[in-house]
């Protein structure tokens, strides 16, 4: 396992590799990690916090459930600027109903803004929980959008 952090406008990370693949990152907020940076991670980033947000995400190693699995891999097809219901992610995971469940699966998402569960919305549009703070999630949400 290696562990290498980088910074972002809501704050810092660190980032857990096993092999060359990123099995999760831990959110230290305002906190200053202890490990060396990760200068790759960090390109695509600084890039995800642009504008266009065009980037490419690094090779990821997600361990879940299998319905974990099937929602953190419908997280990554909703595109950038645009946001789903937990409800629609249910139905086009073929779990109708399941809308808590696909909730309580964005929020043990290991990698946070690569698998972008705050992308993910109430029924009425409000913003509703997301496990890196509100702020934050509010901040993403209008960052996209631009």
């Amino acid at each position: 396992m290696i562990i290498k952090s980088f910074i972002t406008p809501i704050g810092n990370f660190d980032a857990i590799y096993v092999d060359t693949l990123l099995t999760s990152l831990v959110f230290l907020n305002s906190h200053k990690s202890n490990h060396p940076p990760d200068k790759n991670l960090q390109k695509s980033i600084d890039i995800f916090f642009t504008k266009n947000g065009s980037y490419v995400p690094p090779k990821l190693n997600l361990q879940g459930t299998l319905f974990q699995l099937r929602v953190w891999n419908a997280l990554m097809s909703i595109p950038r600027g645009c946001t789903e219901s937990y409800g629609s992610l249910a139905r086009k995971i073929g779990a109708p109903g399941a809308a808590r469940a696909v909730g309580t699966a964005c929020k043990m998402n290991p990698i946070p803004l690569f698998v972008p569960c705050h992308r993910v919305v109430r029924q009425n549009g409000s913003i509703g929980e997301f496990a890196l703070g509100k702020d934050n999630k509010e901040y993403l949400l209008a960052m996209e959008s631009k």
